[in-house]
């Protein structure tokens, strides 16, 4: 049998210096990330081990900042982001700071916490699917002005990170810097810069690195991206930056059907003096939701089985399964490899998260996780439980906790604002087209943009109350509309698309 690599290598923007590895070929950061996709690899291939041999296992500290990075991972990415349904915060409540706990071996000991500071009335926006803290880089969905991560080092939280972030006067992100304690307190690291269209999309993102023994900043890589007229992006390129010199390193072109849903996606990689294939990844819908996605690699020998994954969905269209399976090339055949199952709520929102791993002895699934979320009168998720199970039985003390706070923002910075400035929209939910009725504003920005943080639809209004904008056509899903205008708190509302 076939498995997937491994060799994990898990991002977080949470981690903590109190990183470990269990073995050579085996990498991961601590605390691990809070997304669930990557939470439940996590559980899937190292707790059990973690469990069994915490006490006497000897663990060395490392760190690494890459993400496990295959052919296909972009589209996928993409896709799986593009699948996610609802934002999960009511309007106007935003993350204001999350504390992590991690179980010992005795009890559960605060490792890792994070606080947001906003200047004005940009919020959050998390992802349903994976209930990730998306905090970093030009394109999170958490609009912070200053994020701050402290972790124990074993004298109480100290600061060991810090991202700033500077936006336009449409409050989207165009410089994003990384500050990191690498001894002597927090020093730049990294900084991110971006060129957008007139739509908003991210057209070109420059990543350079501080050069402290020069002082000055260096340009590590630079990314292309291109989008057609509804916001799709058709392809991505990268150029790396090595002792000043530009090389081209990948890129990806992308396909999509007359909904807006990526049906195929091709990488390439540069040889020295041309692209070669590398991978693509094939998808297929029903009702404009993900269903099936096949990847493979490129090859002398031409195209190579790689994982072929199902997602499936309730009855109301809540996304509950995800199966994985891996080629067997001694077989010539797919086997089973992971499988995520889901209790959702009437809303939608997940409650439990159980991950299990195929057993070829038994031909059973085996539970190797679940994830517990609790949420506020608001929707918003207050606390993330993780536990191990082990012989099939759930350890009843959680591995991991997550909390997460959150803070009323609506009208920050706006003195005696009205009830009539409140943005009313209808039909909600829609299909062909939303009513937005302004209230007092009459000169307004009008932004829709998609869970991912990417604006589908534009609209300036000038000298009127209502106006009124297609959505004819956009995949179905929830997205939040923006008013934005002079001497007004912006306004945020879900809207969602059928």
């Amino acid at each position: 049998m076939v498995n997937k690599p491994v060799m994990w290598v898990l991002h977080d923007n949470h981690n903590s210096s109190f990183n470990k590895s269990i073995s050579t070929r085996l990498i991961f950061e601590w605390p691990p990330p809070y997304s669930f996709a990557r939470n439940f690899i996590f559980m899937r291939q190292i707790l059990p081990l973690l469990f069994m041999g915490f006490a006497a296992t000897s663990m060395q500290a490392q760190t690494t900042l890459s993400s496990k990075n295959t052919p296909g991972s972009t589209a996928k990415a993409i896709v799986q982001s593009s699948r996610a349904g609802a934002k999960t915060t009511a309007a106007y409540w935003r993350l204001a700071a999350t504390s992590d706990y991690s179980f010992d071996g005795s009890s559960l000991e605060l490792t890792d916490s994070a606080f947001y500071k906003y200047s004005n009335g940009r919020g959050s926006v998390l992802n349903t699917d994976d209930i990730d803290v998306d905090d970093y880089g030009l394109s999170s969905t958490i609009l912070y002005d200053t994020a701050v991560m402290l972790t124990d080092n074993g004298g109480g939280l100290e600061p060991y990170r810090r991202y700033i972030s500077n936006y336009d006067g449409s409050n989207r992100r165009m410089e994003f810097l990384e500050q990191y304690d690498n001894g002597g307190g927090l020093k730049d690291n990294s900084k991110h810069l971006a060129v957008r269209d007139a739509n908003g999309n991210i057209t070109k993102e420059t990543t350079l690195y501080w050069d402290g023994l020069n002082n000055k900043w260096d340009t590590s890589g630079i990314t292309f991206r291109v989008f057609d007229n509804q916001n799709k992006l058709l392809t991505d390129s990268t150029v790396n930056h090595v002792m000043g010199v530009p090389n081209p390193w990948n890129k990806s072109v992308y396909t999509y059907d007359g909904n807006g849903n990526m049906l195929h996606s091709m990488s390439y990689s540069w040889n020295g003096s041309s692209w070669d294939t590398a991978g693509q990844v094939i998808n297929t819908y029903s009702n404009n939701k993900i269903v099936t996605s096949l990847e493979q690699d490129y090859d002398t020998a031409g195209w190579v089985n790689n994982y072929f994954d199902s997602t499936g969905y309730d009855n109301n269209g809540a996304y509950n399964y995800y199966l994985s399976k891996s080629w067997d090339v001694d077989s010539a055949d797919w086997v089973y490899d992971q499988l995520e199952t889901r209790t959702n709520n009437s809303k939608g929102l997940p409650t439990n998260v159980f991950f299990s791993q195929w057993n070829d002895t038994t031909s059973n699934w085996e539970i190797q996780g679940e994830g517990e979320v609790s949420y506020d009168n608001n929707d918003n998720p207050t606390k993330i439980e993780v536990y191990v199970y082990f012989g099939g039985f759930k350890i009843p003390t959680p591995f991991l906790v997550r909390n997460m706070y959150w803070e009323y923002y609506f009208n920050v910075g706006v003195q005696d604002a009205q009830k009539k400035e409140q943005v009313v929209i209808y039909p909600n939910p829609a299909s062909t087209n939303i009513n937005i009725v302004l209230g007092d504003r009459k000169d307004a920005n009008i932004r829709l943009t998609g869970m991912s943080g990417q604006t589908v639809r534009d609209l300036q209004v000038n000298g009127m109350q209502k106006a009124t904008m297609s959505v004819a056509g956009l995949p179905a899903g929830n997205y939040i509309l923006s008013v934005e205008s002079k001497g007004h708190a912006p306004a945020r509302q879900m809207v969602t698309i059928q």
